[in-house]
């Protein structure tokens, strides 16, 4: 004799508004991708190089928010491992003249290394003592950058090469061509980051951020997790910079100003923590925003800052979680 127990409808109802939603994010995933991929053919050269831009600047929130979003760890000094990256490939290849194929991964794998060892000093604090030190360990890089003879100082180092696409008889300095190249390192990265997301490596980390301590009497070792948490973030923070340096050919000190650091947090706090398409999302408005005010005023970081204020006071969750949460309501009264 077998019983058939049917799911309750309630939990029927669940399961098919997260299937639903998740059938929706693949939909957009998949047209935004089909619309940036047509991009060059339909846009201006100037929403090109706008795009470029928000690319990179999405990268590097990427790397900001694995700590913020999915750690809990706030960090204001995110921004050394962006200027590392630009100043790794430029000593690779305007001063050690290696090709960048040896460069660009050598210097991700010594970025890595070193955001592992300062990521095993930082971890031991936390809250706003984790805020601080992370934002003296870039300000430290920063100085190092302005005072030491082979970064040229605070006039920076110029003449940084892109990769070279001869072969495929394309021109890398064309901003289209580039856009190509810039578009598929943002969806490695972004692969990259759903995948860790959703590894048993990324609950671990949404568990350590939700409660540490109930981590910790589960016998998980909380501090190997959060250093290496913040050593993959540092990877992909230089990431960014290694394509930043390669834009504008050129990296010096202010890409390890706190500013920058602030700016990446902004974008993170914009899109929404814990979503992994927040980043871009934050990127892109930030940017767009910044220029759009800066062609009607000098003072455009006022008005921006209103703007902040009212996505912050409106949308909790970001801009992503807040599109989450209706496509939620909208499953719901379905």
């Amino acid at each position: 004799m077998s019983i058939d127990v049917a799911p309750p409808k309630k939990m029927k109802s669940k399961l098919g508004a997260a299937v639903n939603i998740r059938a929706i994010l693949i939909t957009v995933c998949i047209a935004a991708t089909l619309l940036l991929a047509a991009l060059p053919s339909l846009a201006s050269g100037y929403a090109v190089t706008l795009a470029v831009e928000v690319l990179i600047a999405g990268i590097f929130a990427s790397g900001i928010n694995l700590l913020v979003g999915y750690t809990g760890l706030v960090s204001l000094g995110q921004a050394m491992f962006l200027g590392l990256g630009g100043y790794g490939i430029a000593i690779g290849t305007a001063l050690l003249g290696w090709p960048l194929w040896i460069s660009v991964p050598a210097t991700l794998v010594l970025v890595g290394a070193l955001a592992a060892i300062i990521g095993l000093i930082c971890t031991r604090t936390r809250g706003v003592e984790f805020l601080l030190i992370t934002l003296a360990f870039s300000q430290m890089f920063f100085g190092a950058a302005v005072k030491l003879r082979w970064t040229n100082g605070s006039d920076g180092m110029s003449g940084i090469p892109r990769p070279s696409f001869a072969y495929m008889g394309l021109n890398s300095d064309s901003m289209s061509v580039f856009y190509y190249y810039i578009l598929l390192v943002a969806v490695i990265a972004l692969v990259l980051m759903w995948r860790i997301t959703n590894s048993p490596f990324g609950s671990v980390l949404l568990g350590i951020r939700e409660n540490e301590r109930r981590m910790m009497s589960m016998g998980y070792a909380i501090g190997s997790y959060k250093v290496a948490s913040f050593a993959i973030a540092g990877m992909i923070c230089a990431a960014a910079g290694i394509l930043q340096a390669q834009y504008t050919y050129f990296v010096n000190p202010d890409a390890m100003s706190w500013q920058m650091s602030g700016e990446g947090v902004l974008m993170v706090i914009i899109g929404g923590a814990n979503v992994i398409l927040g980043p871009f999302l934050g990127a892109a408005v930030f940017i767009v925003v910044k220029q759009a005010l800066s062609m009607f005023t000098e003072e455009y970081n006022l008005f921006f800052g209103v703007f902040f204020v009212l996505v912050v006071a409106f949308f909790r969750g970001g801009i992503g979680g807040a599109i989450h949460s209706l496509l939620g309501r909208q499953n719901g009264r379905s």
